[in-house]
């Protein structure tokens, strides 16, 4: 290995990615409280006590101005991904392969986390090589001369990337100027400028001046020097270099996606910004402007720095074939930008860096650093050894990256042939979720990357144990915690991960609903198998079966049920279960072909819908766009029948999804729509799926666009209302008393209606490339406890200081999951096609189709998203005062520390005084019954949770308490309100249990 692919610099890239604590406002990096600039990983900044109040820089105020330049975790992840893989050997058996064969598998627990990881790394990965094969291209320009144009340095970068194997064979001369000129001219406006190879030092980026030019006299009256002159004019150009305002070579489309989320062409005037037009101003339209800034500290608080800013446009906008090439724009006028032919590129320029903000420069007027409002200085620097991206921009290796995703958002198919496709090495890197952790064999795998600390030790050896599968190859598993409770007390503690205690797999047998799937699988087997042997018939595609006589079949088979699927129901399903379904009545049977005429009429809509589109295709002479609708009506009808009924929440799937519903996306103007079932539990769908919503599948973005709406079906509704006081919850209509039945406080909360979308959601036809940041799921709304259940345990515990908690467990509690959207106000929904939106400024008055795309008129209304089911549930009552949701969440924290317990798999409210801990998983796994028998241990293990974490003790932070689903509820969370009610708990012991 080479030193920079020496694993023991993991450690020194993982900090640098972090450097990132940057503000809003002008780009600074923050300062911790100690004063150190904010070179540290964020691990230490993210804290409390450490973010700075505001910007040293500019004085900027407030926790909205510091930001960091990217998602942290996903920025970290890349940088361990990226320089692992740089580590691998290359397999000599798949050398013709990309990467040489190398394999990196990459695990998140969060399926939207691991979609998003694949374009994400393949992207920066990109950029990275890019800039490497760059930098040798600008060495090999200015080989000869100090300085190159952007002429040469693509002519140059070419022969480097040609070299390197980048491009195809049969890529023309033409293909590969024009990609190069691309990355090149994207540089050369990147928005990551600190990471840039001109932020970094290696670039070096000026203007040139032709000899003929005389400065302008006023500067000079200013004091200033002729080269300054020429300095301070330059960088007040490059200003709008950086804003996108550059003129592209013939083959550069300023359009292309390469320059999201800032494409071109972008030009600027003297005066008045139009941001629709893409037109900036030189002189700032209100305020001020990072060039008017940087003047006034330039000349100094006596200069008109605004006058001598105008001065400055005249004299660039009078120079003859000058830094500023003009052009006339239909209602917009004449407008200019930078010709790019007057840049001039050098490598080794020796670096200047401010004492304050840490920017780097190569040029200085006066020592005033560039970034708005630093008052910094800039001072002669040396390149930091341990500046990761400077190292990797030199020493990377240009071997290409293709990474894809492989979670349950794929089609059987299509997972099974991304997993062929990375066996024979066409494919470098998997990112997963947990659907990749049993019964996979991937080859020869030398390396596992872990995005995130697994939820139990039975997790991590899964995990781990796809690689080294080999006898003659030794694996590497690298781990990263992110900053979240449950990682960073295992990495504390890694012992308690790596070898700890493997529970035995505990299925609780008494979940009716996935009993009922059963006896659909049941009957259905029973059904096919008589059908064949009776006549012939066999359905393995969906149309075959919902489109022709098939729901109808399973009626007449099923009516009376027979004897023999009755048999085979007593003998498989519990007692309580048989019941509750039915099983002797034959009512379980009724459910199920109701079912199948709701998963019948679902799809004949949507074939009919396309059908519809793909008619009005033809008669406009769209012939592709005809031919695109009845490829989609074949993929819906082509789908095998049997995942189509497991989707459809007929059949039982991997993981036992009860109440799964989908983002329809095979209308939409990506192809990989075809190839996706995103499909998730109700519960988590109105928060995920929700209106407006945005997830990444397939390397798409996509954003729901409303919910999806069956003719003749109406959606269930529902009035709530949630008492302000102590939170207790009431459904019902709109008769609901004013006053809460619980605690009898008129400050009920408002009056609201939801609606429960069962038939699922409908994607926006227009999708998107993933940005640098992972959408974010707002999670606006709670969880509502309507009934705690039946046969409830119930179990009294005393603490040593004579605290009394009473514990009520049980099953099959009735729960509520409410999603009032991100301002809490729900969702605007038609009634007529399912169209919804959030956060609008005004109710539209119209509206298009999500499917058809057709203009509708249906009435709008406000809704939230609901979905009740029945679970585990666990009551507890103090005798102590001061009982807050901080207590509540340390309890759950403590719960996933001390059992083992996924911190998704148990969630918690308030009700009535007192707070209740569920499982998530609808019909109970058990987690919570297992609380209540070990509350001493959950106590104990809260304790030091919460006593440990290095936040401020009147706050709290995503290491104690904090987490996205509880985001609401942030500025509530306090580690001191929780270790006051917990320390009075320690020592407790069970008295009674009945």
């Amino acid at each position: 290995m080479t030193k920079h692919h020496d694993l023991r610099h993991l450690g020194r890239a993982l900090g640098s990615a972090y450097e990132s604590l940057l503000c809003g406002r002008c780009g600074a990096l923050g300062r911790c409280g100690c004063g150190a600039t904010a070179r540290r990983p964020v691990l230490r900044l993210r804290t409390k006590a450490s973010v700075p109040s505001g910007c040293a820089a500019c004085g900027a105020r407030g926790a909205g101005m510091i930001r960091q330049f990217e998602s942290g975790n996903e920025a970290a992840a890349a940088v361990l991904a990226t320089t692992l893989y740089q580590a691998l050997p290359a397999d000599e058996a798949q050398a013709g392969r990309p990467g040489g064969g190398r394999k990196l598998l990459a695990f998140s627990d969060s399926r939207q986390a691991a979609a998003f990881f694949a374009p994400y790394l393949e992207s920066s990965h990109a950029t990275v090589q890019r800039r490497g094969l760059m930098l040798e291209g600008l060495r090999r320009a200015t080989a000869r001369d100090a300085t190159a144009t952007v002429d040469d340095l693509i002519e140059e970068t070419v022969r480097a990337a040609a070299e390197a194997g980048v491009f195809h064979r049969r890529d023309s001369r033409q293909q590969r100027r024009r990609e190069v000129a691309r990355w090149v001219m994207r540089e050369l406006v990147a928005l990551d400028d600190r990471h840039s190879l001109e932020g970094v030092g290696l670039f070096g980026v000026r203007l040139d001046v032709d000899p003929a030019w005389r400065p302008p006299a006023p500067l000079l009256e200013l004091g200033l020097s002729a080269e300054e002159c020429w300095q301070l004019l330059g960088e007040l150009v490059t200003t709008l270099r950086h804003q996108g305002t550059l003129s592209m070579p013939e083959e550069v489309d300023p359009r292309d996606e390469i320059f999201d989320p800032r494409r071109g062409p972008i030009h600027v005037r003297r005066d008045g910004s139009e941001a629709k037009l893409k037109v900036l101003s030189w002189l700032p339209t209100r305020g001020s402007n990072r060039r008017l800034d940087y003047l006034a500290r330039v000349l100094g608080p006596d200069a008109d720095a605004r006058a001598v800013l105008d001065g400055c446009w005249r004299f660039l906008t009078a120079l003859p074939d000058g830094w500023l090439t003009a052009m006339a724009l239909p209602r917009v006028g004449q407008v200019y930008q930078v010709d790019h032919t007057w840049l001039v590129l050098s490598a080794g320029a020796p670096l200047l860096r401010c004492e304050l903000c840490r920017r780097v420069a190569t040029a200085s007027v006066r020592g005033v650093c560039p970034t708005m409002r630093c008052t910094g200085r800039l001072q002669p620097a040396v390149p930091e050894e341990d500046d990761h991206y400077r190292r990797l921009y030199q020493e990377i290796s240009p071997v290409p990256l293709l990474a894809k995703e492989h979670t349950a958002q794929w089609t059987s198919l299509e997972a099974a042939d991304i997993q062929q496709r990375f066996v024979r090495g066409e494919v470098n890197v998997l990112s997963c979720s947990t659907t990749f952790e049993l019964g996979v064999d991937v080859g020869e795998l030398r390396a596992v990357l872990l995005r995130n600390m697994p939820p139990t030790t039975a997790n991590y050896i899964q995990r781990a144990g796809r690689a080294g599968r080999r006898a003659d190859s030794a694996a590497l598993v690298v781990t990263y915690a992110q900053r979240r409770s449950h990682d960073l007390s295992r990495y504390a503690e890694p012992e308690t991960m790596i070898a700890g205690r493997v529970r035995a797999p505990y299925v609780p047998l008494g979940n009716a609903r996935i009993d009922r799937r059963h006896a659909h699988s049941v009957a259905l087997a029973a059904f096919f198998r008589q059908a064949k042997e009776t006549s012939g018939t066999v359905w393995k595609t969906a149309g075959d079966f919902f489109l022709g006589d098939g729901p109808d079949r399973v009626r007449r088979f099923l009516s009376p049920v027979p004897p023999q699927v009755t048999a085979s129901l007593r003998a498989v399903l519990p007692p309580q279960a048989q019941a509750e379904l039915g099983v002797e009545s034959g009512a379980w049977a009724q459910v199920l072909c109701d079912h199948l005429e709701t998963v019948r009429l679902e799809l004949a809509q949507d074939v009919a819908t396309f059908e519809e589109r793909r008619t009005a295709a033809f008669e406009q002479r769209r012939s592709d766009l005809a031919a695109r609708f009845e490829r989609t009506v074949n993929t819906l009808t082509r789908r095998s029948l049997i995942g189509h009924l497991a989707n459809r929440n007929v059949l039982p799937k991997y993981g036992f999804p009860v109440d799964t519903v989908e983002l329809r996306t095979a209308h939409c103007d990506s192809q990989v729509g075809a190839r996706l079932e995103l499909s998730r539990d109700l519960s988590t769908a109105i928060y995920e799926y929700a209106p407006g919503a945005e997830v990444v599948a397939g390397g798409v973005l996509w954003r729901s666009a409303g919910l999806y709406r069956l003719p003749g079906r109406e959606l269930i509704s529902r009035h709530y209302t949630v008492c302000r006081a102590c939170h207790h919850y009431r459904e019902g209509d709109e008769s609901l008393e004013a006053a809460c039945p619980a605690c009898g406080s008129a400050a009920q909360g408002p009056l609201r209606q939801y609606y429960v979308p069962e038939f699922g959601f409908v994607a926006d036809h227009r999708t998107a490339k993933p940005a640098v940041a992972p959408p974010k799921t707002v999670w606006g709304g709670a969880t509502h406890v309507v009934s705690l259940g039946i046969e409830l345990a119930e179990r009294r515990w005393r603490s040593s200081s004579e605290a009394v908690v009473w514990c009520r467990s049980g099953s099959r509690g009735r729960l509520v999951a409410i999603s009032e959207g991100p301002a809490g106000s729900g969702f605007l929904i038609c009634d007529w096609c399912g169209w919804g939106a959030s956060n609008l400024g005004r109710t539209p008055k119209t509206h298009a189709h999500p499917l058809r795309r057709s203009p509708c008129e249906g009435l709008l209304r406000w809704r939230s998203l609901a979905h009740g089911y029945e679970t585990d549930i666990l009551e507890l009552r103090f005798d102590v005062p001061n009982l807050s949701r901080s207590v509540l969440y340390a309890l759950l924290e403590g719960a996933a520390d001390g059992l083992e317990i996924n911190r998704d798999d148990i969630d918690g409210t308030m009700s009535g005084g007192a707070l209740v801990l569920f499982d998530t998983v609808p019909g109970g796994a058990g987690s919570v019954l297992r609380v209540a028998d070990r509350l001493d241990a959950v106590v104990d293990a809260a304790v030091r949770r919460v006593g440990s974490c290095d936040c401020g003790e009147e706050t709290s932070c995503y290491g104690c308490l904090r987490t996205r689903r509880n985001e609401s509820h942030h500025d509530q969370l306090s580690r001191a309100a929780a270790l006051t009610v917990l320390r009075r708990l320690s020592g407790l012991s069970g008295e009674s249990r009945r």
